[in-house]
């Protein structure tokens, strides 16, 4: 089964500069050099400005001296183009994660194996927003690189002007807060590095980055790993292991998700129930059941979306008996799933949730370079000449680290990532379809204003 979480409201797409409404909304009723390491993690989705983060005296707050306001923006639909180029990262972010887990899985020892678990979750926001504050620095063919790879089948640059606009407008409110912060983190102590004064300015105004100047030692790892902490209400701890010699900057994003149901689960709902992972062994789970009223079908899947209290909504898609979730997923594009999300019925569905927990831990440098951005990560040929100097040597991304964390009960969904999905009672004579999660699924957190996850994830052993 897969899940997403979605935000909630009515859900549009501009097609070129003509306004096309979903048919959900017409129902209404949807890498000697020095290295830049990237830190992705996940915190609560609004981007949040700076406020003054606890940091020792040897970590210096430069946000004042770069941030400028951004002009005010009013909300304005998406391009369907940029839903579908996301979507299609998203997917194949998920699927490739997936496949490094169970080549760890397979290679590594017992540290491997539990480092992956039996789950995966990524955020594709998290990640394209760290990548996005860095490609500003790249030039050249890294930066054509990149921007193919982040934004497959359009204009990088329109798509960097959607992403900025959708990550403004995402709901925020009282019961299913959401929320974005981002960082970059400079060497002061390396007399040969430069930081460029104007990339810092840049992502300081456009994406309201904290600007820190670091001795990078100690005190900067502590530093680090706790407004990475601080920034996703303690769902992700010690992001990262060391500093290397030889880094000079970190550029970090942090989301995270505190949703409550619109109707959560009473006692009564949750039953041990068995769950039928694909090995062929049997596992008793608590499935929480209930009705609702979203129901989701294709050729090869059935789902619900289930609403939090406010702009977003848990999505989840079980596969069809027999076919493996890996399978399911190879098939999946990103219009697929949009059209999936766009069609939904009205109509009561028998539905069964299990409760789970996921902690995902990546390294994404091998995954971005197979996606299509190998020279980012290339010592001798990555150009990021924007980022600014070190002397004769070359800076390039070294590590992109993602992690996340879910966690799916009664109540609601905490995450590095959030679940949002909506029920309407529908009228007691409808034919009532039936999806319960007892084998392995897709799910998302979406945004329903446009039906993008912020979380995607699969579901193998609960």
């Amino acid at each position: 089964m897969t899940a997403i979480i979605i935000g909630e409201g009515e859900s549009f797409y501009r097609k070129g500069t003509v306004m096309k409404k979903t048919q959900f909304e017409k129902k209404k009723k949807f890498r000697r050099l020095a290295a830049v390491s990237l830190a992705l993690c996940m915190a609560a989705v609004g981007m949040a400005c700076g406020n003054g983060e606890a940091v020792s005296s040897s970590t210096e707050d430069l946000t004042s001296k770069y941030r400028s306001e951004a002009a005010s923006q009013e909300d304005v639909p998406i391009e369907e183009a940029f839903a579908i180029s996301y979507l299609d990262f998203s997917l194949q972010l998920l699927r490739d994660s997936r496949t490094s887990g169970e080549q760890k899985k397979t290679e590594g020892g017992e540290e491997d194996k539990a480092s992956r678990g039996s789950n995966t979750m990524v955020s594709p926001l998290s990640v394209l927003t760290a990548l996005e504050m860095t490609r500003g620095g790249a030039g050249k063919d890294t930066l054509r690189q990149m921007g193919e790879t982040m934004y497959p089948g359009i204009d990088p640059e329109e798509g960097r002007k959607e992403l900025l606009s959708w990550c403004r407008q995402l709901p925020d409110g009282k019961g299913g807060q959401m929320s974005m912060a981002n960082s970059i983190w400079f060497n002061n102590r390396n007399e040969d590095f430069v930081p460029n004064e104007e990339f810092l300015e840049k992502n300081a105004k456009e994406w309201k980055a904290q600007i820190y100047g670091a001795p990078f030692d100690q005190t900067t790892l502590k530093d680090l790993n706790g407004w990475v902490e601080k920034n996703t209400d303690g769902m992700i701890t010690n992001i990262l292991d060391k500093i290397p010699e030889a880094a000079i900057m970190y550029l970090v994003n942090a989301v995270a998700f505190d949703g409550k149901w619109e109707k959560p689960y009473e006692s009564y709902q949750v039953h041990d129930t068995d769950f039928y992972p694909e090995d062929g062994s049997e596992a008793e789970v608590p499935m929480m059941y209930s009705e609702e009223s979203r129901f989701l079908k294709d050729e090869h899947s059935t789902g619900f979306v289930k609403p939090y209290v406010t702009g977003y909504s848990f999505v989840a898609l079980l596969p069809e008996e027999g076919l493996a979730l890996e399978d399911y997923l190879k098939q999946m594009s990103g219009e697929g799933f949009l059209r999936l999300m766009e069609e939904e019925e009205q109509t009561a569905v028998s539905a069964g949730m299990p409760k789970f927990k996921a902690d995902t831990s990546l390294e994404l440098s091998e995954i971005l370079s197979g996606m299509g951005m190998p020279l980012a990560f290339d010592a001798d040929l990555a150009d990021f000449s924007g980022i600014g100097s070190c002397g004769d040597l070359t800076i390039h991304i070294d590590r992109v680290i993602h992690k996340t964390h879910i966690d799916v009960d009664e109540l609601g969904t905490k995450a590095g990532a959030a679940t949002v999905v909506e029920m309407l009672a529908e009228g007691a004579m409808m034919q009532m379809e039936k999806v319960i999660l007892d084998r392995p699924f897709l799910y998302a957190i979406v945004d329903e204003n446009t039906k993008l996850p912020v979380f995607i994830g699969t579901v193998e052993k609960p």
